[in-house]
């Protein structure tokens, strides 16, 4: 279970920017910062999806060290290669 991304997709459908709302974002070893976000709004979007990833990467910290510290994960937990696909 990812809580920290239905965290993330919950608060941006509750912004009210969307209705819907699926989220993937690609990590590598070694890399702080995602290598990828992808965004669907499914047309329920009242700004582009683009826009929404660029809200995304301004308003929330997605290096795995600050969501290791938001949601106290264990290191082990997110030590490796991994990409997250989440629908709300």
């Amino acid at each position: 279970m990812h809580i920290w991304l239905d965290t993330l997709q919950k608060n941006i459908v509750a912004s009210g920017i969307c209705e819907k709302l699926e989220i993937g974002i690609s990590y590598a070893i070694g890399v702080a910062k995602p290598l990828s976000i992808y965004v669907d709004t499914f047309g329920t979007g009242k700004v582009s999806d683009d826009k929404i990833i660029e809200i995304v990467k301004k308003v929330f910290d997605l290096r795995p060290a600050a969501i290791i510290d938001i949601f106290r994960f264990k290191k082990t937990y997110l030590s490796s290669n991994f990409r997250l696909w989440s629908l709300w």
